[in-house]
Parts: C-alpha cells; structure tokens; sequence
C-alpha cells in the first residue's frame, strides 16, 4: 500500500488491517515451519529407502555368490563321485 491509498482509511481501519497482516504473517510462519518438517521427514524416509536399497543390491550379490559357489561345490562332489565309481568298476573288473 502506498502512503496515498492509505490516507483515506481511519486510524482505526489501519490498525486492523496491520493486526490482520500480523496475523496472516504469523499464519504462514507456522505453514512454513510445518511444511519444513515435512520435507525433513521425507528427506530422512529418502535416505532410508536409499541404504535399505544398497543393502538389498549387496545382499542379492551375495545371494548370488553363495548360490555360485555351492554349484562349484556341487560339481566338484558330483566328479568325486563319478571317479570314485569309475575306479569301483575298474577294480570290479580286474
């Protein structure tokens, strides 16, 4: 408001309208600490889903490295088996 479209108003109008700028400013203060609590959380919840996703990615690898090495495992026992068969046979046969 300018000094000019101000002049037309009594004392008392502009002091209700300077209680009633007070109070909208006090009003949006408040939605303002609110809404940056808000975005905190939501950072916080971000950060978290974050990790548990690294956390899941470095589990499934050694998810999948273990499930690698017992097929090693696997087939080394599986040829054990089969020379320890094959040498049953041969001494069978002699």
């Amino acid at each position: 408001m300018r000094s000019k479209d101000c002049r037309h108003y009594s004392r008392r109008e502009l002091v209700e309208i300077i209680y009633e700028l007070e109070r909208r400013e006090e009003r949006l203060e408040r939605k303002l600490e609110k809404a940056k609590t808000r975005l905190k959380e939501r950072t916080i919840h971000m950060d978290r889903a974050g990790t548990l996703a690294e956390v899941s990615a470095v589990i499934a690898g050694l998810f999948e490295a273990a499930d690698e090495t017992a097929s090693l495992y696997l087939s080394s026992i599986r040829a054990q088996a089969e020379g320890c068969q094959e040498s049953a046979e041969e001494e069978k046969a002699s």
